[in-house]
């Protein structure tokens, strides 16, 4: 689908994403981890995995997705995550004083950032470790956009 001139990101949101240069970081991830085995994890496990690298998410059941949130005045973060056939969806969503920012998946945030409808494949994963790796990974993101978007915040 096709990025329509009305769909555009937020000012911080866009200055955010290039600055940790998040189109080259989620082409990498979508490369290195580009596996198409099915794993059967367990969302125990996974929950582990989630609070072993710092952060204790909780799964929504209805929805079978991750959910991790945090509070930093201004802001509030979502990131929701996927692990359903053993790819990860990732979904980042912002909201400043209360207005919703963000709320899209990694592929449609490319989109609205360059303007393309390339897509990346969803990072996959075959094992535990895999699994962790691809997290840590995406993590680093998470934690380079909410400090740039932060930053800016604190500047004004």
């Amino acid at each position: 689908m096709q990025v329509s001139p009305e769909m555009q990101l937020p000012p911080e949101i866009r200055a955010a994403l290039e600055k940790i240069d998040f189109i080259n970081r989620y082409k990498n991830i979508s490369a290195k981890y580009d596996f198409d085995e099915e794993f059967d994890y367990d969302n125990d496990k996974a929950l582990r995995i989630f609070t072993e690298l710092g952060y204790p998410a909780r799964y929504d059941k209805r929805e079978n997705f991750f959910q991790i949130v945090e509070e930093y005045p201004p802001f509030q973060f979502k990131f929701n995550i996927s692990l359903r056939y053993a790819l990860l969806e990732f979904i980042w969503a912002v909201w400043k004083n209360g207005e919703l920012l963000i709320g899209d998946p990694w592929n449609w945030l490319k989109q609205l950032l360059d303007g393309t409808d390339e897509r990346f494949r969803a990072a996959g994963f075959r094992n535990y470790d895999d699994l962790r790796e691809v997290l840590k990974e995406a993590f680093d993101m998470y934690e380079d956009f909410k400090r740039v978007l932060l930053e800016t915040t604190d500047s004004e």
